[in-house]
Parts: C-alpha cells; structure tokens; sequence
C-alpha cells in the first residue's frame, strides 16, 4: 500500500501524533440505556502532521461512519460564557455588515455554512435587524426547509451547485466548526469559493478549534474521531490560500482555544502558488507526544485517589468529557457519572463508557459526588457561580490546571 500523502499539500513527510485504537465515532450522541451506550460505534485514531506544512489529518478516518443522527446533541448556547464568545464574533460579522452595506441597495446576506439547527445565524439576524437576509445551509437541519422571506433554511450543502439560491449583492459567509469534520478541506473552501459570482462583495469567516491550544495545554481529551483535521494558524490560512482567498487575518478567539479566520476572494488574474509554512508547532507538538502517556497516567493515579475519598464526576459531557471518560476509565469503575447543563443529554448514557449524564443536584444527591473535574477551564467560574447559587458542595478541579 502506497505511504499517504499529506491532504493538505500532498507531502509525504507525515509524522505520528496520537494513535488510539478506539473513539467514539459520535461524541455527542447521548443514549437512553448504558448498554446501548458501550455498544456505541467506534473508530481509531491515526493523526499525522505533516512536516511541511504543518497540517495534521486522522488517516484512519472513513466519512461514511460518520452519520450525524438525530440523537447527536451538541448545542452550546446553555452556557452564558459561551453566548459571550458567540456575542463578540457577532459584533465583528455586524461592524462588517455595515461597513459593507453601506451604499448597497439591496439587503445584506448572510450565508451560515454548516449552520446546525439555526441558532447562531438566527442570532446575527437579530443584531442586523431587517438590513439582513440570512441563508443556512446543514445537511443535518431537522427543521423544515424554508426558502423565501429573511429567514432560509436548506437541508443540503452548500458550494457552488447551491451558491445560485443566494442573491447578487453583497454577502458574509461564516463556516463555524466545520472544516474540522470534512475529510477535504481544500475541496470545501473550493465549493465556497465556487459559488462566489465576478465582482461579488463577500468576506468570509471561518472558526475552527487550535491544535497549538492543545497541545501547548497537554489537552489529551481534545482528539475526536469525527474531528478529522487539526488546526494551526498557518496550515489554515494555507489552505484558504489554496482554495483561492486572500487572508487577511486569523487571531485566537475564546480564551486560545479557537481560530478565527478573515478572507476575501482572491480575484483569478491575481491568484499566487499558496506556499505551505509548516514552521513553528514541530517542537511544541513532540513535547506533547512525549508527555501524553504520563499525563494519563497521572490523571489515573490522581482519580483513583480522588475516588477513594467521594463521588467523582466530569463536568461536561460533549466531546471532552466522552473523550477523557475513555481514557481514564473505560470500565466506569471510578468516575461516578458527568455532569452537563444540557438537559437533552440529561438521563442518558454517553458513547464507549456508558457514563450517566446528569445535572449537580443529582450527582450529589444520587452519586455522592464531591470533586468534578471540569473538561473546560472557560467553564470553571460559571460552574463556581451556578454550585454556589444551588447550596451545593462540589469540589472544582480545572482538568488544564493539574500536570504531572
């Protein structure tokens, strides 16, 4: 079998990052019995990083396992701090709108790429008020397709075969968390730039997690099998560059742990050879290799101890709290359930371990939880304030915090 090349630039120069034989295909899909749950599809890990230009893809990963069913639950909005993210990029979208917009006569569109079930691009429209005309593309959508007035809504992908059922005038495009699922990514960013008219106004966003985050941070319980890329500031304005725009700037968004990307298309007469930069995170992603095994370890020891003395818990049961869970106790021998204020997963059994999912007053009440371990650090003071509002006595442990 012919060595794989590098999905990005076509390299061949990949080196391992993490291998694990079994991951949730789903991390967000919630189930209503634990033996459903430990029954949960799997798949392996296989992430390489490409030496020259930095990009890193899970080359065991296989899209057709990848069925977003109408159990997968990954809505965000519950959490304040995270409406406070989602505010501060909308008030970017909304400075851009009306700088574009000005001397438009026709009404602004927004075109939100992988848009889930509406929420954010609902809320860009509320801040635009009726200056704006927003267009979600999700082959997941669950509710009905809507295709007139300010509010559309198409169960399909968008590119340059759909691109026609946004109108002529100016557009902001925004594609958040998706190209990390998408198995070729220059060929998305390709469609997007496929449906861009000559002339046409557009800006483009694109918000995806970063890998330098990650593993500056040691965070084992960030690698996803449905998250088939990995990030990092150049390998992502790389391969916009390929797909034929002009990036005008990526800044770290949400405490470091996301990117945020500016473009504008770049016009064909003007279009370079894009020139990977795989410089950088070489040295910073070995440091994490090379500490992987014995932060796991330490948190083994750590949670074993912990247990010893009272109920333990995970806080947050999407893709970190399902991944750790995993790694640490994949027996559920020692961790007592995970909480998440999500009340769709309330109840139910996450993928692989077979977890419970509750809320803290049941992991107090029912699992005599005292310690959680909070899978998000952005999270820990919202958790504080919300378990001091309750009268509940649950020890907080900031999972970034402690290294061996």
């Amino acid at each position: 079998m012919a060595a794989p090349r590098c999905r990005l630039c076509a390299a061949e120069t990949l080196h391992p990052v993490v291998e694990r034989p079994r991951s949730a295909v789903l991390q967000n899909r919630v189930f209503p019995s634990a033996e459903e749950a430990r029954a949960a599809r799997a798949g392996q890990l296989d992430i390489r990083r490409c030496a020259d230009c930095g990009f890193m893809h899970n080359y065991a990963f296989d899209p057709a396992m990848v069925d977003y069913v109408p159990e997968y639950e990954n809505e965000q909005g519950n959490s304040a701090h995270f409406r406070d993210h989602m505010a501060s990029l909308i008030d970017q979208i909304a400075e851009a709108a009306e700088a574009m917009a000005r001397g438009e006569a026709d009404t602004l569109s927004i075109v939100d790429i992988g848009c889930g079930q509406g929420g954010f691009l609902e809320a860009v429209l509320s801040r635009l008020g009726r200056r704006g005309c927003g267009f979600g593309f999700d082959a997941a959508f669950r509710g009905a397709e809507v295709e007139s007035g300010r509010h559309r809504y198409y169960r399909r992908y968008f590119d340059g075969d759909t691109g026609h059922l946004v109108p002529d005038g100016a557009v902001i495009m925004v594609t958040r968390h998706v190209i990390e699922h998408v198995p070729d990514p220059v060929g998305f960013l390709r469609g997007i730039r496929a449906a861009i008219r000559p002339a046409q106004q557009v800006r483009l966003y694109v918000e995806t997690p970063c890998a330098e985050w990650i593993f500056r941070n040691r965070v084992v319980q960030d690698f996803f099998y449905e998250h088939c890329n990995y990030w990092t500031a150049d390998s992502l304005s790389f391969a916009a560059a390929r797909a034929g725009f002009a990036v005008e700037g990526v800044r770290h968004v949400f405490s470091g742990q996301y990117l945020w990307l500016e473009a504008v298309p770049e016009p064909d007469e003007g279009r370079a050879a894009a020139s990977p930069h795989g410089r950088g995170e070489g040295a910073l992603v070995a440091a994490y290799r090379a500490a992987e095994a014995a932060t796991l370890g330490h948190w083994r020891a750590r949670l074993r101890a912990l247990s010893a003395e009272g109920g333990v818990a995970l806080w947050g049961a999407g893709g970190k709290g399902v991944t750790m869970a995993a790694l640490l106790d994949p027996q559920a021998e020692n961790i007592a359930c995970l909480i998440d204020i999500n009340r769709n997963k309330q109840g139910r059994f996450v993928p692989i371990t077979g977890h419970p999912v509750v809320d803290a007053q049941t992991a107090v009440a029912h699992y005599g939880v005292r310690t959680a371990i909070v899978m998000n650090p952005n999270y820990h003071d919202e958790i504080a304030a919300a378990l001091d509002s309750d009268g509940l006595q649950i020890t907080l442990i900031d999972e970034t915090e402690v290294r061996p």
